[in-house]
């Protein structure tokens, strides 16, 4: 697989800072007030309810006046922790490019994290999940796609209360609110940089194909402008789906093309909010 370009993560961390609630507050050397569940007093802002949450955080009265079952969030004290969530699936080394533009947005953000002050934890699913611990830096060159994701299996170590990024073309079979569902399980923040290819985003005719599916088998068809069209409104119904399965979770969706390179990326995740320019 191609290298990220470190140098130009270098220059963009120079450029840009993780985007965080405003309402948040440094509390000492490298502490500040936190978005999860806790057990202090100040109240933060709801979240819905996923199977499997502490019932004890659930708001009873907007469920009396809505039937909206929502979790009430209190702000507590905490080393801030991010992690990073890397889909090194093959599906995502379909081009060279995909694949290196979503290990340089991983390197971005875990430097930022650190530069905030905060713990980065890179993790890459490839088959099955893996923590990049030490020199993550160097394990994210090295890092050789496998198989399928398996972004629908639950990671017992990450941390309640963290914001979590999971860089992925989010194709996944199971569909996003699954994987929303299990990995972004007590998360404090939880959204998707989506990095695609140009025709997985909008494929346009070819005519009489062959199509090999880098995780399954190969298939013959007509990739004509019905197909395309077919093509398009399953994948506007699957972007959907994460949309609503993020919704409230942190800055949603934000979907990048791997062939415009890192600086049109950079500049997607600043209008989704993930970064923001650091002042002058």
């Amino acid at each position: 697989m191609p290298e990220f370009d470190a140098n130009a993560v270098a220059a963009a961390a120079r450029r840009v800072r993780l985007a965080v609630d405003p309402r948040r507050r440094r509390h000492g050397a490298g502490n500040r007030l936190g978005s999860g569940p806790g057990a202090s007093l100040e109240f933060h802002d709801h979240r819905p309810y996923v199977a499997g949450d502490d019932l004890r955080h659930l708001d009873w009265g907007v469920y009396g006046r809505s039937e909206q079952l929502v979790l009430r969030r209190h702000r507590v004290e905490v080393t801030p922790r991010v992690e990073i969530l890397l889909d090194a699936s093959m599906s995502m080394a379909i081009r060279p490019e995909k694949l290196g533009l979503a290990t340089a947005i991983a390197a971005l953000i875990a430097t930022l994290a650190e530069a905030d002050g905060a713990r980065a934890h890179l993790w890459s699913f490839a088959g099955s999940p893996r923590r990049l611990a030490g020199q993550w830096r160097e394990e994210l060159r090295a890092l050789k796609p496998a198989g399928a994701a398996g972004l629908e299996q639950p990671v017992a170590q990450l941390a309640a209360g963290a914001e979590r990024v999971l860089i992925s073309d989010g194709l996944c079979p199971a569909g996003g609110a699954h994987v929303a569902r299990t990995l972004g399980h007590g998360a404090g923040r939880l959204c998707l940089v989506q990095v695609l290819c140009r025709d997985e985003a909008d494929p346009q005719p070819l005519g009489a194909v062959r199509l090999e599916d880098v995780e399954g088998g190969a298939a013959d068809l007509v990739l004509d402008a019905a197909a395309c069209a077919l093509y398009r409104e399953r994948f506007a119904r699957h972007q959907g789906e994460w949309q609503r399965a993020l919704a409230g979770r942190g800055t949603g969706v934000v979907a990048v093309v791997a062939e415009d390179g890192f600086e049109a990326a950079l500049a997607a995740l600043a209008r989704g909010g993930v970064v923001s320019a650091r002042a002058a």
